[in-house]
This record gives C-alpha cells, structure tokens and sequence, in this order.
C-alpha cells in the first residue's frame, strides 16, 4: 500500500519535476560548468576561473552592475510604500468597490512587460508623447527623458514600479483581512486613532507579508531586463544599463557564452546572498 502511495505521488508530481529538471536545474548546473570555458558557437576552451576575475576589471560590467542596484534601491521601497498605503486606503472600501481595484491594480501584472513597455514608451516619446503634449501645456517645453542617466533610470523605474504593485496590493489586502478585529477593538477603547492603530497593530501584524513582498521584489528588479532592452537599449552611454541586459549581450550580440555564463552565476549569487540577508535582518525584526 505504501508503494502504491508513493508511485501515485510521483505521477501526478512527475510532470512538474521533468520541467523543473529540464527547464531549471540543468540550466543552472550547466551554466555554471560554462562558466569555467571560453566558449562561443564553435568551440570551447577551458580557462578556470578567468571569465571571473576579468569581469571586475571591466568597466561595463561594473556600471551595470551598479545601475542595477540604483534600479532596487528605487522600486523595491517605492512598491512597498505605495502598495502599503493603497492596500491600507481599500480597506475602508465597500467589498464591491473592493474588488473592482483589486482588478484594476491587478491587471498590469497579467499583462505582458513587452506592452507595457511599449505603451509607456509611447507616452514618453519626445515628438509626440502624451508628456511631452502636457510638459509643453505647462509650459516646460518638450522633455526627453530618456536623454540624461538620472532621469531615464527615474522613468524606467516609475515604469517598473506601475506593473509591480499590484501583487504586493493582493498581498497586503489578505495580510489586513487576517489581522483580528478583537485588536482593532482593544486599540479603539484604549483611544488610539488611526494611525497609531496602523502603526502599533496592523504593520506588525502584515511584517511577513512585508518580508516576502521585499524579498520577491528585489529579485524581481535584480533581473530587469525588458524595459531596457525596448526602451534605452542600455543607454545614454550604458547609463541604465542592468546585468541582465549586460549578460544578453554578451552572449547573444558578442557571442561569449562563457564569459555570459560567468555573469549568470554572479547575478544568481548576488540575488541568493542578498535574499537570505534580507531575510534574516527582517525576520530578526519581527521575532
């Protein structure tokens, strides 16, 4: 009988492990053998660990590398504040109301990024955009934004946050409506007003929420790719460039699939360390 559990078990799991193995982990170990080869579509020769140290030495890899981390110090806490104070504000609403902008905030993170990039670059052309036409009614004249590094990685940014907060708002919503009325009560006959009640029993109450929203978002942003890719193309002179991007072009423009590979495993040990401090700082907050 327990044999029979087992392989009925692994039936119906099967599937999903025959596509996590062929699509996710032998990617991975394969990968990070390539790394240690100097490989393109011909051949490959075995260098060590080469393709690792003469990354830092490059000036390329080191921007990118910085403007990813410009990327997450500004999405991460500005899809946690904003979906926070949007989740917070509906919860006062009808469950009508409720559940019509669960569905509008919801909607741009089941669309694809590739139409949504292409809308907002739309909106931002500089010839005939819908900024430029209400910059030029105000009169500050047309506004390229695109033009300077500070203000393509601020608008693509504000792109990436529109798309982002629509889970973390689903999230939120739930961790709320978890949180015991009986609370809520206590803090009422004791006098608290509403943002003291926020404070003190709700944001404490959603920290969990808040630790996996954080930790997927970061993520999330460490592998920004499509905005970029359709919108800047990396520039002005790499200024918004991200590892992701960086590693797309190596391999597929310059054709160095080992060196790529070497940037793959990078990225995936910088998003690993960061995720697990991030998780231990914000846990060790809430214990």
């Amino acid at each position: 009988m327990k044999l029979r559990q087992w392989l009925w078990s692994y039936f119906f799991i099967g599937p999903n492990l025959l596509f996590l193995s062929v699509f996710l982990v032998f990617p991975l170990f394969y990968t990070m053998y390539l790394s240690f080869f100097e490989a393109d579509i011909y051949s490959s020769t075995f260098v060590g660990l080469d393709n690792y140290s003469s990354l830092f030495g490059e000036e390329l890899f080191r921007k990118s590398f910085v403007n990813t981390f410009y990327f997450v110090l500004i999405i991460v806490p500005c899809v946690v504040i904003i979906s926070l104070v949007i989740a917070a504000f509906m919860q006062g609403f009808h469950k009508i109301s409720k559940s019509f902008f669960r569905l509008v905030f919801y909607l741009p993170v089941v669309s694809t990024p590739v139409v949504l990039s292409l809308v907002w670059g739309w909106m931002y052309n500089p010839s005939f955009g819908i900024i430029k036409y209400f910059s030029e009614l105000l009169g500050f004249g047309a506004v390229d934004v695109f033009s300077g590094q500070l203000s393509a990685i601020l608008a693509l940014s504000g792109i990436v946050v529109t798309w982002m907060v629509g889970q973390p708002i689903i999230l939120y919503l739930s961790g709320m409506e978890g949180v015991s009325k009986e609370l809520y009560e206590a803090a009422e006959i004791d006098g608290a007003g509403p943002l003291r009640t926020f404070f003190s029993i709700t944001l404490p109450m959603i920290s969990h929420t808040t630790i996996l929203i954080v930790i997927t978002s970061t993520i999330s942003v460490f592998q920004i790719f499509v905005v970029v890719h359709l919108l800047t193309g990396g520039g002005p002179y790499h200024g918004t460039e991200s590892l992701v991007y960086t590693i797309y072009q190596t391999a597929f423009v310059s054709l160095e699939f080992g060196k790529a590979s070497a940037q793959s495993v990078i990225l995936f040990i910088i998003i690993l360390i960061i995720s697990l401090l991030q998780f231990r700082f914000m846990k060790s907050k809430t214990d």
